[in-house]
């Protein structure tokens, strides 16, 4: 079954699952992932960007593969009314996990049912798995899922400015701005390690390794090129999403030329955002970072243990959403929101709009 085909099927059985019911909280099993299907169909309609919640077979096996852990909210009558998973999205390193897709069937929202599930997932996934890290994108367009992450201990580390496509959700307010999210972080097992810091983001970085509990010391990255010749770069293009990222895993002296080649790429594809994110492991992230920012790039978060070592996303956007659309929880991402406009206000390499 392709998405089509799976798409074409849930149009026509129009399936209701009844409200009023009891269930209980447990990982996914083979015969619940059409079931996930229906929840993703019930939610998002047709507009959800990745395959994999649609067809069946493919989410039992990214499952089978360690790719998803996922985990749902199951009724004494088989329906899945809601959904979450811990799974590898686009952190370098394989044992970072996002923590996401928490959704929920509209005549459930009022019990207890997502918070049920993600504490199921923070728990007792991270409890028998080989995680070292999870991470959140709480959208903007409110503040639930947030506040969701709030409550589990996450902190705050950055924005990934307008990284939804509007058709994803359903915002009346800002009906064709791109969805913002803050991304957050929950350490599973610490590992000491040395951060080297860009200068130009030191006060940056120091901040919002000031709301983490994780042990590092910060020494500041050369803006000399790597010695090695040859960059190591993992590219993902979400076509749908109209999202490109970039893991630059090893820096190299070719750098410049495969920047140029992968902008002309997302060009190509009608991207609209681009995100980089930087090994801070390694000493030369100072000179990639210059790079990026005279290409307009602008801060976007700290990542810890993105490459094992720690990470830098820098990101470009065009069309920016309005800052209005970007509805923060706490005062620590308003901080950062602010730290980003700074940043993007400070470059004249950056596209930006009167409102940033």
């Amino acid at each position: 079954m392709n998405r089509e085909e799976a798409i074409h099927r849930l149009k026509k059985e129009n399936y209701q699952a009844a409200p009023g019911q009891e269930f209980e909280i447990d990982r996914m099993q083979t015969e619940d992932a059409w079931g996930v299907a229906r929840c993703f169909f019930a939610v998002y309609g047709e507009h959800y960007p990745f395959d994999v919640y649609y067809i069946p077979e493919q989410l039992v096996e990214e499952n089978r593969l360690g790719n998803l852990h996922s985990v749902v909210a199951r009724t004494s009558g088989g329906d899945v009314i809601g959904y979450g998973a811990l799974f590898r999205s686009s952190a370098h390193s394989r044992r970072v996990y996002e923590f996401g897709q928490g959704i929920v069937l509209p005549a459930y929202r009022s019990t207890t049912a997502m918070y049920c599930i993600q504490g199921y997932v923070l728990e007792e996934i991270t409890a028998h798995e080989d995680i070292d890290e999870v991470f959140g994108e709480g959208v903007c367009n409110h503040t639930l899922t947030q506040r969701l992450c709030a409550i589990e201990g996450f902190g705050e580390t950055g924005i990934e400015v307008g990284l939804m496509p509007p058709d994803a959700y359903s915002y009346e307010e800002f009906p064709n701005d791109r969805i913002s999210t803050v991304l957050c972080f929950k350490c599973i097992r610490n590992k000491p390690q040395t951060v080297y810091f860009p200068l130009i983001y030191q006060t940056e970085l120091t901040y919002i390794l000031s709301g983490l509990d994780i042990s590092r010391e910060l020494l500041p990255a050369g803006s000399a090129p790597p010695a090695a010749p040859e960059s190591g770069i993992a590219s993902q293009f979400f076509d749908l999403a109209r999202v490109a990222r970039f893991n630059i895993y090893r820096a190299g002296q070719d750098f410049p030329l495969k920047l140029t080649a992968l902008e002309d790429e997302a060009g190509r594809r009608g991207i609209q955002v681009c995100q980089f994110f930087v090994n801070l492991g390694q000493p030369s992230a100072g000179w990639i970072t210059d790079l990026l920012r005279n290409r307009g790039y602008f801060l976007g978060a700290f990542l810890p243990r993105w490459f094992d070592t720690d990470g830098l996303l820098l990101q470009k956007v065009t069309p920016l959403p309005n800052p209005a659309s970007i509805k923060l929880h706490s005062l620590r991402a308003q901080k950062l929101f602010n730290l980003i406009r700074k940043d993007i206000s400070s470059n004249k390499n950056c596209f930006r709009t009167p409102q940033w």
